[in-house]
């Protein structure tokens, strides 16, 4: 099959937040993060601009966040910088869409 070069491109990947509880331990909970595909130069340039910038330009959508009746949450811009706010969130998104750009390491 032949590599097709899209200029824009979204994809699913799956996130797993680490929240800190009781005990020194943490719980893991997951959802699956929609992010825009980018060119490596904008990417970059969304780095120094920080992590809200960042996630403004590649998150943009999710399945499976819930909130605390258990009903989904819908994605908007209003939820999204909700989300957004929480710092094991931020972590778990940013090292997600890192996974996703560098792929799977090698195995010896």
């Amino acid at each position: 099959m032949a590599f097709v070069l899209k200029k824009v491109a979204s994809y699913k990947w799956p996130v797993t937040v680490e929240t800190p509880i009781d005990g020194g331990k943490f719980e893991k909970t997951t959802f699956d993060a929609t992010f825009r595909k980018m060119s490596r130069s904008a990417f970059n340039n969304l780095v120094d601009e920080g992590d809200d910038a960042l996630l403004d330009q590649i998150l943009e959508g999710w399945d499976g966040v819930k909130d605390e009746d258990g009903k989904d949450v819908p994605f908007t811009q209003k939820t999204k910088e909700e989300l957004c706010d929480d710092p094991y969130v931020v972590r778990a998104l940013i090292n997600a869409y890192s996974a996703s750009v560098l792929g799977a390491p090698a195995k010896n």
